[in-house]
């Protein structure tokens, strides 16, 4: 049973997985947000972890990798409402600044309201 939701909210892919960013679960998000932008062809791709209460470094391994392959095709990854413990894993590994992420996101907000709630 897949722990992991993808689905198009005004035109943006936004995935969610429940429970611990950690192998092999992020590996499997990794895989199918890649496969859903691609093939949707979305431009934003927004990552809720608002019910991941952990990351590890797999799990860090794949938001990388996911932020770096996106990018590259002219792609957004934002992270939505990271938990406190996986925002405090990002920062120590000086990660925090290499992702844009944002508090307060919902699936209701247009792609332009997304954009702009950048946290500082």
């Amino acid at each position: 049973m897949s722990r992991i939701a993808i689905a198009n909210q005004h035109g943006v892919l936004w995935a969610r997985t429940d429970g611990p960013l950690s192998a092999p679960v992020s590996l499997e998000l990794e895989t199918a947000v890649l496969e859903a932008a691609t093939v949707g062809r979305y431009q934003v791709i927004v990552l809720d972890l608002s019910q991941s209460p952990t990351v590890d470094s797999s799990g860090v391994g794949a938001l990388v990798r996911l932020q770096t392959a996106l990018a590259t095709k002219g792609r957004r990854l934002i992270l939505a409402n990271p938990t406190t413990a996986v925002a405090d894993e990002l920062r120590l590994r000086d990660l925090y600044a290499f992702f844009q992420i944002s508090h307060d996101l919902h699936p209701d907000m247009d792609q332009e309201e997304l954009l702009l709630a950048s946290d500082l």
